[in-house]
């Protein structure tokens, strides 16, 4: 329980007294009596404290000017997980230019993936992916249409057939606006991003608007978002979290800051199926994760959205430390570990 806090200095969290564990399985006794939080150190400062004993983990992820250091001096003290999440850009399917589906498959082919991870920093922190549900998810299956060699994998961009899609779409030379968050990552991206549709024949511009508003801007119809950046982790383990949420037809609200289908998107049969694997999956989850494989294939190869990478979780702690364990949905599990 929260025993003291200072939002400019510290949080305090200590034993429960009152608190009985009434099943080891669900929740097995912790180890820590006292946990601290120090707040008010740049990255950089965390990573040294860390180092040097002072603290026993870090909330932010470390600088990727110190990720080389830490996994070489350090390397028994770090762990890396692979999130459980999805940075994409998502296409307005309801006006020009994308509400032609070549013109955002167009967009599918013609990112290089590998720069998009080089934007995150690097592939210790994330992996390219093309298609919606995340690595080793319920009902992920290996899929890649987006590429130059299409199959299980992303190899590289293919910009020719990305133009031909254009040219056939009749949208180049339209104007596109990027709306990214304001922040240092998703700006690069989105500049990157822009480069790459005026490769493609738009004339393209970003506009970055504050990460406190632009989650809620990028949802609302009014604003009249033609393609965006954003990211999307899992509320649960189920692929409906992705699919049926971010493009199934009741998850898109006309002119609602709460319209989580960013792209409009809404394919009636698509839908129908997403249906049917969620009542399916009441009774028979395995047929019904063969079924959500099936759906992701579908609205990948529709391109409401394209899909960039994979972001991976780098944890920092002291050589005190021990019994670090990791799960996906609540990553550290700071009642399990101890201190020495």
């Amino acid at each position: 329980m929260v025993t003291a806090y200072d939002p400019n200095k510290q949080l305090v969290m200590e034993r429960n007294s009152h608190f009985k564990v009434w099943s080891e399985d669900a929740q097995p006794d912790g180890y820590p009596d006292k946990v601290q939080y120090d707040f008010g150190l740049t990255d950089e400062a965390e990573v040294t404290a860390v180092e040097n004993g002072e603290a026993d983990w870090m909330f932010d992820p470390p600088p990727t000017d110190r990720l080389g250091e830490i996994g070489t001096k350090y390397k028994d003290q770090v762990f890396i997980n692979t999130l459980t999440a999805w940075w994409y850009a998502p296409m307005n399917t309801r006006i020009a230019p994308f509400d032609n589906e070549k013109a955002r498959q167009a967009v599918a082919y013609a990112i290089d993936r590998k720069t998009m991870v080089n934007l995150f920093g690097g592939p210790v922190l994330a992996s390219p992916v093309c298609q919606v549900l995340p690595p080793e998810f319920p009902g992920h299956v290996d899929y890649c249409p987006y590429t130059k060699d299409p199959g299980q994998k992303w190899s590289a961009p293919d910009l020719d057939k990305a133009k031909k899609l254009v040219e056939e779409s009749g949208t180049k030379g339209q104007k596109v606006t990027i709306i990214p968050q304001d922040v240092a990552v998703d700006k690069s991206i989105a500049i990157y991003l822009q480069s790459v549709l005026n490769d493609l024949g738009y004339v393209a511009e970003v506009k970055p608007i504050s990460p406190n508003i632009q989650f809620t801007y990028i949802q609302n119809t009014n604003n009249k978002v033609q393609i965006s950046i954003s990211q999307w982790y899992q509320d649960y383990p189920a692929a409906s979290d992705f699919l049926y949420v971010l493009f199934g037809c009741e998850s898109f609200h006309e002119g609602s800051d709460s319209s989580v289908n960013i792209s409009g998107f809404c394919d009636k049969e698509v839908n129908n199926r997403m249906s049917k694997a969620l009542e399916l999956g009441v009774t028979n989850p395995d047929a019904a994760n063969k079924e959500w494989a099936e759906i992701d294939k579908a609205v990948t190869d529709k391109a409401p959205a394209a899909a960039l990478f994979t972001p991976k979780h780098v944890d920092f702690v002291s050589k005190r430390l021990g019994n670090f364990q990791f799960n996906a949905q609540y990553y550290w599990m700071v009642t399990q570990s101890w201190v020495q």
